[in-house]
């Protein structure tokens, strides 16, 4: 899931607490009587017959429902949305065909490459692209892994083979490196 993803979710979820966490303070209030209230009406008359004498007033209610179905649809797809490369187009030259390379084969051969590696337990690797393409690589650790040993290796051979693949020389990598993270018989599972 994306940051962008990320940061809409906070928002709504936090939003939506606030408008609950005001409805029950308000029903709260009004079962202790906060509101001049002798009598155990909830809704005045007019208002409980408000809907009725309101054609349109229906209408309106199945327009809100609509709405609200229509943003919580919006919101689903966005939680299926991530910034991850599927397929890379390696062409060069249009006159001599197409190269495409699988991300997830270069992720699969870069994870394969940097769990080769004494020390290391586990590795995750992705291509993504947003604000440009990158690849991100966490590494769990071994706890008698050399992480500085780890860390030149993994930015000089690993990242350097990605780049080759790609013919990138410049593509940018985040490697995280998870000290202790090792489980089971020395693999660890992300």
């Amino acid at each position: 899931m994306s940051s962008r993803v990320n940061g809409v979710n906070r928002t709504a979820e936090a939003v939506l607490g606030l408008l609950l966490l005001a409805a029950g303070g308000l029903g709260l209030a009004m079962s202790f009587g906060a509101f001049d209230g002798d009598d155990e009406v909830v809704l005045p008359d007019p208002v409980r017959r408000f809907p009725d004498d309101q054609p349109w007033f229906w209408w309106a209610v199945a327009a809100a429902c609509l709405l609200l179905a229509v943003l919580g649809l919006w919101w689903l797809l966005g939680q299926l949305r991530t910034d991850r490369v599927g397929r890379l187009d390696l062409t060069t030259d249009d006159r001599d065909g197409t190269t495409t390379v699988h991300a997830g084969a270069l992720a699969d051969a870069v994870e394969a490459e940097a769990e080769s590696l004494r020390g290391v337990a586990g590795a995750s690797a992705h291509l993504l692209d947003r604000r440009g393409r990158r690849l991100a690589l966490s590494v769990d650790l071994t706890d008698y892994a050399d992480i500085a040993e780890i860390r030149q290796t993994l930015e000089d051979r690993v990242v350097g083979h990605a780049r080759q693949a790609l013919d990138d020389p410049h593509l940018p990598a985040e490697i995280e490196l998870r000290p202790g993270r090792a489980r089971g018989a020395g693999r660890g599972l992300l």
